[in-house]
């Protein structure tokens, strides 16, 4: 039996990255930016009135002058000054005309004399000086600087920042090919309506929800009994995935038949076993390209494990930073029995300041043991009792 960090050390040794495709950009929500984005411009690409107002030279300001303005600027327009001119009217988003440099906002300014083409204005700012009221050119960024880094979530923002550098294709990571099987005689689909001593098949749903925050869509669900010959048949289907996930059938009970049949199929085990509650039985391994991650049959054991082990693999595999896990205190008191990391489901509660309170459930069967939780809580080994104010890790869902 190895420990947690010896077992993520393993799995993420077998990640075979992803390759490259490009989407367009209105389906690329969700997906991961494969290569740094970079400015193709200065951005602003020219100095930007920030407001509506008149656009002068700083260093001749006069509140007393009376200005001739015939020139009226608007956002899209090119702008140049005429011989002698001196200021022009500008709206926001304009570009501010060479030789200018302050923008006076309309509201400091007063129109003695409206005429077409020349008005008569004065000015009653208190003070102009240089860049006033105006983006300057490459503040923003400047060409050829890093925008996005390869590995991002594109989001909402991303996709408006990626439109203004004119990316109406997006280079991303290929999505996995990954088969589900969930085993066991007892297990049912989740249409069926159990007999009194079967369950229905909640581990499959666990596994989907994990993966489509990856915008991954499995390219099989099957559920299968205690058979040997049915689960050989759904594992040698399985093993033409990049990533084959299984649920129950990986302990040490006679019905348990998942890790000799893997082997028999030429899977090689990397690991049997992690010193962890829940999960403990987790089974993992590699065959060629696909790597299969035995998981054991419990609904909570299957979501602890597949956030620890099976989130780390799927972010390296797409060019992803592995998340760390965050550190609050724990508010209260927990004892456990036994020598294993024992991951709970924990609620955030704020005081003066944000901790972890565990919520109560009945062990790793319970179906509601992460129901309204906002993550899991490592309880470390050694620790027979965690107290008030200790600092755990804390793994958000």
């Amino acid at each position: 039996m190895i420990s947690i960090e010896e077992a993520l050390t393993k799995i993420l040794a077998e990640v075979s990255k992803s390759n490259l495709e490009s989407v367009p950009l209105a389906e690329s929500l969700g997906r991961i930016l494969a290569g740094d984005v970079k400015a193709d411009r200065d951005y602003p690409p020219f100095h930007r009135s920030a407001m509506d107002g008149y656009a002068i030279k700083s260093k001749d300001f006069d509140p007393s002058k009376i200005y001739h303005c015939k020139k009226e600027i608007f956002a899209g327009m090119e702008s140049k000054l005429d011989p002698g001119e001196e200021i022009v009217k500008i709206m926001t988003g304009a570009v501010v005309p060479e030789g200018l440099d302050a923008v006076v906002k309309i509201e400091d300014s007063q129109e003695i004399e409206s005429g077409n083409p020349i008005s008569k204005v004065k000015l009653k700012s208190d003070q102009a000086f240089q860049f006033m009221n105006i983006a300057l050119q490459g503040e923003d960024l400047k060409k050829g600087e890093l925008v996005i880094g390869s590995g991002t979530v594109i989001g909402m923002s991303e996709i408006s920042l990626l439109a203004s550098l004119g990316f109406d294709i997006v280079p991303v990571r290929t999505l996995p090919k990954v088969s589900i099987i969930s085993t066991g005689n007892e297990v049912v689909s989740v249409g069926s309506k159990p007999l009194p001593y079967q369950i229905r098949d909640s581990n499959s749903y666990s596994l989907i929800a994990i993966l489509n925050r990856y915008k991954i869509q499995p390219n099989s669900i099957e559920l299968v009994p205690d058979d040997e010959l049915k689960i050989t048949e759904a594992l040698q289907k399985g093993l033409e995935s990049d990533i084959l996930l299984l649920s129950g059938g990986v302990s040490m009970g006679s019905m348990d038949l998942i890790p000799p049949l893997l082997e028999k199929l030429g899977v090689k085990k990397i690991f049997h076993k992690v010193s962890l509650k829940p999960g403990k039985p987790i089974w993992f391994g590699k065959k060629g390209k696909t790597v299969v991650f035995g998981l054991p049959g419990n609904p909570f054991s299957v979501q602890v494990c597949a956030r620890i082990f099976l989130d780390p693999y799927i972010r390296s595999y797409l060019g992803m930073e592995i998340s760390r896990p965050l550190r609050f205190p724990f508010y209260g008191k927990r004892k456990k029995k036994n020598s294993l990391p024992e991951f709970f489901p924990v609620i955030f509660e704020t005081r003066e300041k944000t901790g972890l309170r565990a919520k109560s459930f009945n062990g790793s069967g319970d179906i509601r043991a992460g129901l309204s939780s906002d993550g899991i809580a490592l309880h470390p080994g050694e620790q027979s009792e965690i107290s008030e104010e200790d600092i755990l890790d804390f793994y958000p869902w």
